[in-house]
């Protein structure tokens, strides 16, 4: 048998081993798109985690709900030997999902007797950690074409009126009225009895983890301002949580769709025992006192409230650490910037642990170039622990924080560890093509096309409009995933274990866009690697 095939046969051993030693954790994820189950997935893969999701037809299309009843027999029917940890989406199992939550489909009652069915299940498996994520209902209506010509005034009308709550200015009041007679009455009562609903559902979560339903529960913020009505919401629930005393079990974090990343950084870590200690550098001090767009408080709070729901903590002062975090704060200056890029540089060049969120993030959505550049440069993006930058700060943030936490982990309880430094790179690669590439290049051309079709919008497109869209997303995105993948990946040498690989293809591409929109991508591939010695 030649050198090549030995090694190849001893990597395919290695994996197998693997294998039968990976643990199963079941997620509900909020809805069908990437980041709300995908994400958690490759994180899990960096630990031999199993992160398994129900039947990706369960889980909706944009306005087409997903199917709770469907979910929660799927949960039923489970082995659970061998599963560590369940992490639910309420507003999933309760109304199908993040869109579904902010119409009035779903009554109280359905709702509540589905989460009832599933603390039955909960109450079976005593010996399993149980974690939740809810989402606090954002200011805005679901941007699509029915609600495009009113849906901001109503998102405008609300943070106001909260602010008039609080001053009694009489010139709010003006605004108040000017707001109103753009919005549909009908549209306005259906919005404050959708929230109504939501805010009770959440008071029974509550009270459904005071129970024994969760071990920990987290509420989401979704996309919000520093005034509106989830502030009076927050602060009921948070109420709520002390007086019946499991204040230590529910928590609240900015942001929605991070919050399986989170939680699956959570459950892993409390299974470990592990508490990884993080130290922050920001690109602008400033920045972090700023509240960064969509989000309700301070960027520095924010961070540290993803931080200790992951399971991690800040470091103290001048402090052991695991790992540095650099937070590209938004608005950052350009003279502070270039120390911070520096500084940046120099630790993943000295081979130090680096995790990167990007949180200076453009009206369009698009992180930022001169970031990105620093990043391009010298093999970085390959030798980091985690980066992103997509959408709002708290799903930056709660996305690199749980990557950098498992694979820290990972290394720590030796797991399989040619699976952990190819589910790195995966990752990597990923969040480079998916949060710089497709939204600083691909969507805008994508938007152009939309644009110039009379048929379709960007709220949502369909028909032969979309499958046009669909081909040019497939077509340009894999062109920069295959050159991104020749420039910083192809032939980079890295060690698992006490043996030296080489990254030697990419494989098994697939790209759509899973909403009838432009707004985000499915990404998959998968790397190859074979070892230095097979040459």
């Amino acid at each position: 048998m030649s050198s090549v095939k030995r090694a190849i046969g001893a990597v395919g051993l290695l994996l197998a081993a693997a294998m039968s030693r990976t643990e199963r954790v079941l997620l509900v994820p909020l809805d069908s798109r990437p980041a709300a189950g995908q994400f958690a997935q490759m994180i899990g893969s960096m630990a031999s985690t199993d992160v398994r999701l129900p039947p990706y037809a369960s889980l909706g299309r944009f306005t087409q709900a997903g199917d709770p009843d469907a979910i929660l027999e799927w949960l039923e029917q489970q082995d659970y030997n061998g599963v560590t940890a369940v992490v639910v989406s309420t507003d999933m199992l309760a109304y199908g999902g993040l869109i579904a939550s902010r119409v009035g489909d779903t009554s109280e009652a359905q709702a509540v007797t589905r989460l009832q069915r599933f603390q039955e299940l909960r109450r079976k498996l005593p010996q399993i950690r149980f974690y939740g994520f809810s989402a606090i209902m954002r200011l805005a209506p679901t941007a699509t074409r029915s609600t495009a010509s009113w849906r901001m005034h109503l998102a405008r009308y609300v943070e106001v009126a909260d602010r008039f709550r609080k001053t009694n200015d009489p010139k709010l009041k003006q605004t108040l009225k000017n707001l109103e007679a753009k919005i549909p009455p009908a549209e306005m009562k259906r919005y404050y009895s959708v929230r109504s609903r939501n805010h009770s559902v959440q008071q029974t979560l509550i009270k459904m983890t005071q129970q024994g339903l969760f071990d920990y529960l987290v509420f989401g913020q979704d996309d919000a301002q520093p005034n509106g009505p989830h502030i009076p919401e927050s602060l009921k629930l948070r109420a709520l949580s002390e007086k019946l005393n499991v204040q230590g079990r529910t928590f609240y974090c900015e942001g929605i769709d991070q919050l399986a990343n989170i939680l699956i950084s959570r459950a892993l870590l409390r299974t470990a025992e592990w508490t990884p200690r993080v130290r922050f550098v920001y690109s602008d001090d400033r920045g972090k006192k700023l509240v960064a767009d969509y989000e309700s408080k301070i960027v520095e709070q924010s961070l540290r409230d993803q931080i200790l729901a992951s399971g991690a903590r800040p470091a103290t002062v001048n402090g052991e650490y695991d790992y540095t975090l650099f937070v590209n704060t938004p608005d950052r200056r350009d003279e502070t910037f270039a120390d911070f890029v520096k500084s940046l540089a120099e630790e993943v060049d000295q081979g130090f642990p680096v995790s990167v969120a990007d949180i200076n993030i453009g009206k369009d959505g698009t992180s930022d170039p001169e970031l990105f550049a620093a990043l391009s440069e010298n093999q970085r993006m390959f030798r980091m622990l985690s980066y992103a930058g997509w959408n709002t700060a708290g799903n930056t943030m709660g996305t690199s924080i749980p990557a950098a936490n498992v694979y820290l982990l990972a290394r720590r309880v030796d797991k399989d560890p040619l699976r952990r430094e190819l589910s790195l790179r995966e990752f990597l690669l990923h969040r480079f093509v998916n949060d710089y590439d497709y939204h600083k290049y691909v969507r805008p051309e994508a938007y152009r096309i939309i644009d110039s079709n009379p048929g379709a919008s960007r709220e949502e497109t369909y028909g032969p409009a979309f499958e046009r869209l669909n081909e040019f997303v497939q077509a340009d995105l894999t062109r920069y995933l295959t050159e991104t993948f020749k420039n910083q990946f192809m032939g980079r040498k890295f060690f698992a274990g006490s043996k030296q690989y080489e990254i030697s293809g990419l494989n098994d591409v697939r790209v759509f866009l899973p909403w009838p929109r432009a707004y985000e991508v499915r990404l998959e591939f998968k790397l190859e690697a074979q070892p230095t010695a097979s040459k």
